[in-house]
């Protein structure tokens, strides 16, 4: 990373924030990841693109929920957005749309810019934006936006302090928001309608589950950083749906299967047993798999260090499993 470094950023006389955004009524929200970012002057538009292994092409793949912890990527941060020229325009045109008390208070406000510096021209840094994420690239987030709205000029090798500024670590936020996984899909024997009372039932599933790679990267105007998160399925949790069975939930690690990861419980010495019939009904047996994930300060979700995040979890839906007595007859 070039432009954002450790150090204090220069938040000097000529920082635009609320009379831009908020008096201005300046836009500023995010792009869908396709880091073209915006082509209008005055429109802010995220340049983070966000790509994956193909983890979300997966039919019926679901969003990562953290296990046991509230984690939600930022609703908002700031990134860089704009040249001084850039600025210069599109303050302008922003200018050009406003009337009455909010023009001159726009026009008392660009002089100043001009007069503080000129936007910085000449000089080495760019112009910082807030940009917002609540609905870019589909990520479901419950957090609200708390930095503060507005544009702040950032030298070169300073550090962007008092607000969320991009960063490796925001990134992985990010990436882990994104990050979609395939549904537990198990293959039980006896099949679904062939259960049998007291008979064991296992577990396994058709194809090895692949673990599931996310990145989100900023390469603009210098600033270059990335970070990277992978998850690896860890655990499978089997829940029978009835208290008619013992046990009525087993767990299974998963063991690597080529590039992928299996479970196959039949081997096991917890297999989930019915001791009732479904009489005529069924019982609602579901999966659970709990993802480890890390990431990385890289593109590369495999480089080291591996840093940890908070475990996953996704659920598939509920099998519907006919369990059936079998009646004998002892005859000597």
């Amino acid at each position: 990373m070039q432009a954002v470094t450790r150090g204090r950023a220069a938040f000097t006389a000529s920082v635009v924030a609320a009379a831009v955004v908020a008096g201005l009524s300046w836009p500023a929200y995010a792009g869908q990841g396709n880091g073209n970012g915006s082509s209008t002057p005055g429109s802010i538009e995220s340049h983070v693109v966000i790509t994956d292994s193909a983890g979300a092409a997966v039919e019926g793949a679901q969003h990562l929920v953290s296990a046991g912890v509230a984690w939600d990527p930022p609703a908002c941060w700031y990134e860089p957005a704009y040249t001084p020229d850039q600025f210069d325009s599109a303050y302008q045109q922003t200018m050009a749309g406003l009337s009455g008390a909010g023009s001159y208070d726009a026009l008392a406000e660009y002089q100043k810019l001009k007069a503080d510096g000129d936007f910085h021209r000449g000089q080495d840094g760019m112009w910082w934006s807030m940009v917002k994420s609540k609905k870019a690239w589909g990520i479901p987030n419950r957090s609200s936006c708390e930095q503060p709205p507005g544009v702040v000029w950032v030298p070169t090798g300073t550090r962007l302090a008092g607000v969320l500024a991009v960063t490796p670590e925001m990134l992985s936020k990010l990436a882990y928001g994104a990050t979609k996984l395939p549904p537990p899909s198990v293959k039980l024997s006896p099949a679904p309608d062939k259960q049998t009372v007291n008979l064991p039932t296992f577990v396994s599933f058709a194809q090895p589950i692949q673990p599931v790679s996310v990145t989100a990267s900023l390469n603009y105007a210098g600033v270059s950083v990335a970070a990277s998160t992978l998850a690896v399925p860890v655990s499978l949790r089997i829940d029978a749906g009835t208290s008619d069975a013992s046990p009525a939930m087993c767990t299974y690690p998963f063991t690597k299967s080529g590039n992928g990861y299996q479970v196959d419980s039949s081997g096991a010495a917890c297999n989930i047993t019915y001791q009732r019939s479904s009489r005529g009904g069924s019982y609602p047996l579901t999966a659970q798999v709990t993802w480890k994930v890390t990431w990385t300060p890289s593109a590369d979700p495999n480089a080291q260090p591996a840093n940890p995040l908070p475990d996953g979890v996704t659920g598939g839906a509920p099998q519907d499993v006919i369990v059936r007595e079998i009646q004998t007859i002892v005859t000597q």
